[in-house]
This record gives C-alpha cells, sequence and structure tokens, in this order.
C-alpha cells in the first residue's frame, strides 16, 4: 500500500470511528462511577471530562506538584509521553521541548491562555523561563490542533496554568506563603506570594501576587575548561479577578520574567583548533526579559457565553561577548479574541456549538551594535474565524472544529480537526483524532542576520502538516489505576530547515526543504496505587522520526520514558518520591571539519531524581529535593555538558 492510500485509509478509520460515535448516540453503561471526574480545560471551548476527550492528553495537576517536589518544572515534563527535553548545557540556558517528533517552535505553550512562545527568537518556548514560577495545573495536548489555536501548534499544545482552573467554589481566605532554597552550585532562591479572597458586594474578588529570585553558580557547559556558567532569574506574577454567582467573570493579569545567562560559544576560529566545532569557555552572556498581559472577561446574554480576550506577549533578548553589545531581538505578539458559545440538551445527548474571531498582530526588530545594515523591524497581522461543535453523552463525544486565517503576508489557510472517544468494555473507551497544523516562518527566519553567520530568507513559506492517533485507555472504578496506549502519525511538508555553507564560518540560511518529513511511534502511560501509602507512574514512548531522505531527525530519541514512585509516610505529613528518567540514544548534528560526517550520536542516559518533604505542623514544609543523584556526564544537546548532580534543602511556611 502506497503512503498516500495508507494515509487515506487510516484517516478513514478514525472518520468512520467518529461517525459511527454519532450514529450510535444510545444507551450505554457509563465509562466511571467515579464521583469525582477530572476535568480538561485545553480540549475544547469548555471544560470536558477527562473520559469523553477524544484527543490523546497528559495532567500533571497541583496535588502531583506538592507530591514531587522536583528541582523545576522542566524535569516534570520528562516524566511526559511523547515529550522529549534538550537543554544546552546549565541550569537556566535554552531548554527546548519536542512533541512527539516535532520541532521546538511547533508546540504552542500557554500560560493562563495566553501564548508564552517567544515572538522573538524562533517562536519557539524556552522551559528555563519556569524557574522558580509557581504552578497550579500543567495539561498537554497531543497532536495538530491548529484549527483552534492556530499557527505553532503542529506538535500540540501545553496548558499551564499559575491559578486554580475551577474558580466556582471560593470561600474568604488570605494567605502569605515565604520560601527558601538553598543548594548545591551557590544556589539560592526566594519566593514570596500573597493571596487574598473576598466579597466585593455581589461579586467574590481574587487577587494574587507572586515574586521569586533565584541564582546560580551553575556548571560549566564546556566539556573543556573549568569556566562555570552563573544563571539569574527574576519573576513576578499580578492576578485579580471578580465573578459573580451567574457565572460572568472579569480578570486582569501580568507576568514578567528577567533572565540572565552566562554562556559558552562555539569555536569557530580560522585557521581550525583542536575544539574546532566544539563549545568552549568564553566570556559570553545573554539578558533576556518576556512580560505576558491579559484582559479576560465573560459574560451570559440569553442562551449565549460570550468571552473576550486581549493579551500581549512582548520579548526582548540582547547578547554581549567580551563584555561589549553584540545583537539583539525585539518583538511583541498582541492578540484579541472574542468567542460566543451555547448548549443545548437533546434527550440524553449534550450539544455545544462555539463561534470566534481573532485578530493578531507581530512586530520584531533585530539589531546589530557593530553592523548597522543588520538591523531590520517587520510587522504583520491575521485576522482568523473559527467554530467548533461538540456532541456528548455519558459514554462518547464527538467534535469538529475548523479554522480561517487571513494573513496579509502568506496565503489564506482554513484548517479542521475531527475527535471522538466511545466506551466499548466495562471501564475500557477507543480514543481518536485527526488533524491539521500548521506554522507560519518566524521573523528571525524571515529578515534576521548575524554577521558572519546567518541571514534571513524572506520568500519562505508556511510549514503544512496532517496527523491522526488512535489509542485505547482505561481506569478501575475506584480510580486506583488509570492507563493509555496510543499510535500516532504525521506528515510534515514544507518543513524549514537550516543550510549551512562551507568552512570556515558555516554561513546559514533557513530553507523550505522539499519531500516530507514523518514522525509516527507510540506513547503509553500507567498510574498506579500500590497499597494505600505508594503510587507508581509509568511511561514510555517509541518514536520514528524521519527527514524526507530516511535520514533520523537530531534531538529525537527512539525510545525514552520514566518511572516515578510516591510514597506517603507519618500520616500523610511527610511526602517522597523516587524517579528514574530514561532519555535513549538519538542524532545530532555537529560542525567538525576533521570528521567525513555533519551528524553524530549522543549515548543513552538513565538520570535518578528525588524529593523529600515533611510538615511538621500545618504552617511549615520542610523539602530536600536533587537530580541526577548518580552523578551521570551526558549531554542532551552535542558538545554541551548537562549539569552533574545538584541537591538543595529549603522551607515554606504559611500565615493565614
Amino acid at each position: 500500500m502506497t503512503d498516500r492510500r495508507a494515509s487515506r485509509f487510516h484517516r478513514l478509520i478514525v472518520l468512520g470511528l467518529v461517525f459511527a460515535n454519532a450514529l450510535a448516540f444510545a444507551e450505554r453503561t457509563p465509562l466511571t462511577d467515579v464521583g469525582i471526574e477530572e476535568m480538561v480545560v485545553v480540549a475544547h471551548h469548555k471544560p470536558t471530562p477527562s473520559h469523553l476527550v477524544g484527543s490523546s492528553i497528559s495532567v500533571l495537576d497541583t496535588q502531583e506538584f506538592a507530591n514531587r517536589i522536583t528541582f523545576d518544572p522542566s524535569a516534570l515534563f520528562r516524566n511526559l509521553p511523547s515529550l522529549n527535553v534538550s537543554q544546552t548545557g546549565t541550569f537556566g540556558s535554552l531548554t527546548s521541548v519536542r512533541l512527539r517528533g516535532s520541532e521546538s517552535n511547533h508546540t504552542l505553550v500557554l500560560i493562563d491562555g495566553i501564548e508564552a512562545n517567544d515572538p522573538a527568537n524562533g517562536a519557539a518556548f524556552d522551559l528555563s523561563q519556569l524557574a522558580g514560577a509557581s504552578i497550579d495545573r500543567i495539561e498537554v495536548l497531543h497532536g495538530p490542533q491548529s484549527a483552534r489555536y492556530g499557527a505553532e501548534a503542529i506538535g500540540g499544545v501545553i496548558a499551564i496554568y499559575t491559578r486554580p482552573t475551577d474558580s466556582s467554589d471560593l470561600t474568604e481566605d488570605r494567605a502569605l506563603t515565604l520560601g527558601l532554597e538553598t543548594g548545591s552550585r551557590g544556589f539560592h532562591q526566594g519566593n514570596l506570594n500573597v493571596d487574598v479572597i473576598e466579597r466585593v458586594g455581589a461579586a467574590v474578588s481574587r487577587s494574587q501576587f507572586s515574586m521569586t529570585r533565584a541564582i546560580t553558580n551553575g556548571s560549566n557547559a564546556s566539556f573543556f575548561g573549568s569556566e562555570s556558567e552563573g544563571f539569574r532569574n527574576r519573576t513576578w506574577r499580578a492576578d485579580s479577578s471578580l465573578r459573580w454567582n451567574d457565572g460572568s467573570e472579569i480578570g486582569l493579569s501580568a507576568r514578567e520574567t528577567r533572565t540572565n545567562l552566562d554562556t559558552d560559544p562555539q569555536d569557530f576560529a580560522f585557521p581550525a583548533t583542536p575544539t574546532q566545532g566544539l563549545v568552549i569557555d568564553g566570556d559570553n552572556d545573554t539578558a533576556a526579559r518576556q512580560r505576558l498581559i491579559g484582559l479576560h472577561g465573560r459574560m451570559t446574554s440569553g442562551s449565549w457565553l460570550h468571552e473576550l480576550k486581549l493579551s500581549q506577549n512582548a520579548s526582548k533578548t540582547h547578547s554581549r561577548v567580551n563584555g561589549e553589545d553584540d545583537s539583539g531581538l525585539k518583538a511583541s505578539l498582541r492578540k484579541a479574541d472574542w468567542a460566543a458559545s451555547r448548549d443545548y440538551e437533546y434527550g440524553k445527548v449534550s450539544h455545544s456549538l462555539a463561534l470566534g474571531i481573532q485578530y493578531e498582530q507581530r512586530r520584531f526588530r533585530n539589531f546589530n551594535a557593530a553592523l548597522p545594515s543588520a538591523n531590520h523591524k517587520a510587522r504583520d497581522k491575521q485576522l482568523s474565524q473559527f467554530a467548533e461543535y461538540l456532541m456528548k453523552n455519558d459514554t462518547r463525544s464527538v467534535s469538529i472544529s475548523t479554522r480561517r486565517d487571513q494573513n496579509d503576508r502568506f496565503d489564506n489557510l482554513t484548517t479542521w480537526r475531527v475527535t471522538g472517544t466511545q466506551a466499548v468494555l466495562n471501564q475500557v473507551r477507543v480514543h481518536g483524532s485527526w488533524g491539521e497544523g500548521s506554522a507560519n516562518p518566524t521573523f528571525f527566519e524571515l529578515f534576521g542576520f548575524i554577521p558572519e553567520s546567518f541571514a534571513g530568507n524572506p520568500d519562505l513559506k508556511p510549514e503544512r502538516s496532517k496527523g491522526w492517533d488512535l489509542g485505547l485507555s482505561g481506569e478501575d472504578s475506584d480510580g486506583h489505576y488509570t492507563w493509555d496506549l496510543t499510535y500516532f502519525r504525521s506528515r510534515l511538508n514544507s518543513e524549514i530547515v537550516t543550510s549551512f555553507g562551507p568552512a570556515p564560518n558555516y554561513f546559514s540560511q533557513p530553507i523550505n526543504r522539499d519531500g516530507t518529513s514523518r514522525r509516527e511511534g507510540w506513547e503509553a502511560s500507567l498510574s498506579r496505587d500500590v497499597g494505600e501509602r505508594i503510587t507508581v507512574d509509568a511511561n514510555f514512548t517509541l518514536l520514528d522520526s524521519h527527514e524526507p531522505g530516511g535520514r533520523t531527525e537530531v534531538r529525537r530519541p527512539r525510545r525514552s520514558g520514566g518511572l516515578t514512585t510516591h510514597l506517603a509516610f507519618a500520616n500523610d505529613k511527610g511526602k517522597a518520591n523516587l524517579s528514574l528518567i530514561y532519555n535513549g540514544v538519538m542524532q545530532d548534528s555537529e560542525f567538525i571539519t576533521a570528521t567525513p560526517t555533519d551528524g553524530v550520536e549522543i549515548k543513552s542516559v538513565t538520570l535518578l531524581n528525588a524529593g523529600i518533604s515533611y510538615q511538621p505542623n500545618e504552617r511549615t514544609t520542610l523539602f530536600f529535593r536533587g537530580q541526577n543523584l548518580l552523578n551521570k556526564e551526558y549531554q542532551q544537546v552535542f558538545s554541551y555538558r548537562a549539569p552533574g548532580v545538584t541537591a538543595s534543602v529549603g522551607v515554606i511556611m504559611t500565615w493565614r
């Protein structure tokens, strides 16, 4: 069977499942009788019970964060299936995420509903920006999602919530929390959080403010020399909202992160040296700032719920070499979203329809201190219309969504997504989805410029993707275990890659690659209670990711997974965890002229992380946490040394 026929065949399977669900809405035993149902926010235009979501999803909630006590939030992402993390050296350095083999700028990241992908630096999200963040919940939506979320959602969507997603049960309260932490490699962190909930007339007001300061001497990102790369982080967040009994709400949120990171350069000296093409010690540093601001409101008019969101994502990156200004990027993304939705019942089937309009404007500036011709400004805008229809009862659901993008720089585009799920046995369901994805060239790819190193390409075309998945999931009636097994497949066309010139400077430029990049694989997850005090979480991913010529794509291990054991002790006053994270053999690029190839194999690694916390009283929590406790020497990006063993202790005090 040819690839084209196979693709059509698999698509027909998914569509057949969906429409079979639609025709079969009838009496059937509910999938679960568990009293408390987990609600997923990111999958559809309204919160939906997890067992009625057709897409493949992964969730980490507040309770899990409290139990795991990990070193930084990015470590938790390594425990999720089909999600690979690549860190360029020490803690705080650029940390990219690839979902289901997609590129790092093909996963859309939302923080409290605001797009957080860096509009200046490649439209990817740097997980190091989450250092010290106060996170309530993370939801990961797998597969192409452009029909709901637009560009950059080829691999999927990661939604990060720093406040509770369910504000229906707010009682008056005031809390002040102070956290202090210190550890190896000169690591120190302080956090202050204030939370006030009070009644204001007929409404309930909730205001939160948090501030975090973290510093570390870091470790040496180079395998040569002994210079450590330090990292400094300052983050503050403010959030205030008013909610009325009829569901109406208005709120304003703001978040700013400022970081300073010491970095090491690659050796591209000419004539070539013994370390040519490798990372070496150097006096480089990068300062970055990102600010997210959002205003949201909702109200009901008749049978329709209206929601309005205004947001701005502004970022700036500034690089220095040997103490002198070198280059920088500055950009902003402004969005206005309006959506109206209504629900109605027909027998035992509920229906929900959402219609909306989105307007966005991007601005970009590239500047260079030594070369005025490298300075450049650009902007574009886009108007989009979208619709989603969701039909469900107790045991099955069907959703269809579509979006029309009208961009003033690229051709107009329409994308679709279809999902469905059906209970097939007691506590077992089948779920499937098919969708389209797109990613516009970034401004840096179009117009960026680095003297003697990189030049943008204004003739680039957007990337296009189609993908589907089909899986089984289940749980027992008491919620003691849950499991999921999903097969996924996607095809990417017009992929934007970097074309490198000859030595000695390897001058580069982005191009649209001919042919199709192919990604497919299996993702599995299991969570099980072992007795009353022990819980085990496990996941495994098998991935095949290839370029058009059949070459394996870089920084995507074929095998990866994790195993975490949680233990509660001392009448639940104490919690401990032990995590094994496995990252298999993967390929990467190398720029060493003395070798006959431009690729290199990065060895597999298994990391051991642990954490323990104890509450001597309701006000105080003491904790210890550590990463890479076996002190493995490894790399996630070729020639960048990952940190060795790290450990820290801390205390959290809360006053009410």
